[in-house]
């Protein structure tokens, strides 16, 4: 195996040298990681001739390189955007220069397409770009408020200090995300079991009963009629009904790209019951994060309330913000912009307030941004105790129903032999 010189960081932000084998860069990263420390610099030992191998697969690592151009396009897992941003934290606040740790980091990124990017950013810093501006290329990966938090440290000469804000807010945004997806986890689960369960008693068992019930002069009942002609429809015309779902997802997709269509739905998930509040609180939270973040870091409060507005994922509250940002672009206060929405509670607004008084905005949203995270947990588990036995309930009256459908004609020839 090949060995390895690196210089590592401790979490007491010690610099670490020593030995370490590994088969690239990737693993030797994967290995200090586990002993608590963080890769600056690996380089082959050239005391190990085992330590050439590296230089052996040159030349296909450049070929892969060479493979991916990173475009506008390029879109990066979110997840990875953070741990990049971090360790580029890390780097920075260590006093490492800023292309080196570009170069570390695109050198132990396993994704190519993110790799490439890296690359050209690390290209275009030493060409005496801006990082920002470098990072504005491309947009996908790196969106606005990202950018613009960047700036905001560029201009202060607080680079490392903005660096973990930017690290810290896109932790948020993952965790919420994951929290999101807890939220659809387990109705999207019940949901494919209940249709895998009906479709193989409809497809594979009702078929055999009804083999049986053939060899008989035997009328069946409606339910069993009814449960027959479903059979036959799903068994002889999956094609066509495998048309239909495609045609009317794509007319839906279609359909939703209209804005006041958007507008409309958004609007139906603020106002369903436990459904809504839970959509009330993402929104509210991720705005506020949002907002708190770009404010502390000095960006301008009408370019902070646009991209927050921007970051809502909801129409609703994009228009609610727009409105916001044209009232305090004419002179009028954050709080009293706020007032007078439907989704935003008094006492928020009263904090907001307060903070505008005190020169404490930062703090109150960040504040208020905790309180909504909290009661999105809480909408989480209200939401989970009311749809769990309503899917168990209705699970249960198609498996039974479906049971009862092919009992009634068996009760029927017990009947008939006695």
């Amino acid at each position: 195996m090949p060995q390895y010189r690196f210089k590592a960081i401790d979490a007491q932000g010690k610099t670490v040298a020593g030995d370490a084998g590994a088969a690239d860069l990737a693993e030797l990263a994967a290995v200090l990681e586990k002993q608590g420390l963080f890769l600056m610099e690996g380089l082959p030992d050239r005391r190990d001739a085992a330590g050439l191998a590296p230089a052996a697969g040159a030349a296909p690592a450049a070929a892969s390189e060479a493979a991916h151009m990173p475009t506008r396009a390029d879109a990066v897992a979110l997840k990875s955007v953070s741990v990049f941003t971090g360790q580029l934290a890390i780097m920075v606040r260590a006093a490492l220069p800023l292309m080196e740790a570009l170069e570390m980091l695109s050198a132990q990124e396993p994704d190519p397409v993110f790799k490439a990017v890296i690359r050209d950013i690390s290209r275009s810093v030493r060409e005496g770009v801006a990082i920002s501006a470098a990072m504005s290329r491309y947009p996908k990966v790196f969106d606005e408020v990202y950018i613009s938090l960047l700036s905001a440290g560029e201009a202060s000469g607080k680079m490392p200090a903005m660096l973990d804000r930017v690290a810290a807010h896109l932790q948020f945004r993952v965790a919420l995300a994951e929290k999101v997806r807890s939220a659809l986890l387990y109705p999207t689960i019940v949901i494919a079991t209940s249709l895998a369960v009906v479709a193989f008693l409809v497809i594979f068992i009702l078929p055999t009963f009804l083999q049986v019930f053939s060899q008989f002069d035997l009328v069946l009942p409606l339910p069993t009629r009814i449960l027959v002609f479903v059979s036959n429809l799903v068994r002889h015309w999956w094609v066509l009904h495998l048309l239909i779902i495609v045609t009317v997802w794509g007319y839906a997709r279609r359909w939703l790209t209209d804005p006041l269509h958007t507008k409309v739905v958004h609007s139906l998930q603020l106002e369903i019951p436990y459904l809504g509040p839970l959509v009330r609180n993402i929104v509210m939270t991720r705005i506020l994060r949002t907002l708190g973040a770009l404010v502390e870091a000095g960006v301008p409060i009408i370019r902070s309330l646009h991209l927050a507005g921007d970051s809502a994922g909801n129409v609703v509250f994009h228009d609610l913000l727009a409105r916001v940002q044209e009232n305090v672009a004419r002179g009028k206060g954050l709080a009293a912009s706020l007032g007078g929405s439907l989704y935003v509670p008094p006492t928020v607004i009263g904090m907001i307030a307060t903070g505008e008084k005190t020169g404490t905005i930062p703090e109150v949203l960040k504040k208020v941004a905790d309180f909504y995270e909290s009661e999105t947990d809480s909408a989480i588990r209200n939401l989970f105790a009311v749809i769990e036995p309503v899917f168990v309930l209705v699970l249960g009256i198609m498996v039974g129903g479906i049971a009862v459908s092919i009992l009634l004609p068996i009760f029927q020839l017990s009947e008939g032999f006695k």
